[in-house]
């Protein structure tokens, strides 16, 4: 698959569960051959907010490239 100037390979991908796909997670799945990962779902007013548990959600690894940002 391809989109934009990203080729994806793979046959598998991490789907974002609320409450499941931290950075951990997604890194683990990252090395277990996961495609691509997605973050949880993340309030663009909380960004604006500063607010912790946003900024958590919404953190990546070089470990889980490439991840998507919902």
């Amino acid at each position: 698959m391809k989109i934009g100037s990203i080729e994806i390979n793979g046959r598998a991908a991490l789907a974002p569960m609320a409450g499941v796909t931290d950075v951990v997670y997604r890194r683990l799945c990252a090395q277990f051959g996961a495609a691509y990962t997605v973050t949880e779902m993340v309030s663009a007013k909380a960004i604006q907010y500063n607010y912790q548990k946003t900024a958590q959600l919404a953190d990546t690894s070089r470990d889980e490239h490439p991840v998507f940002l919902q």
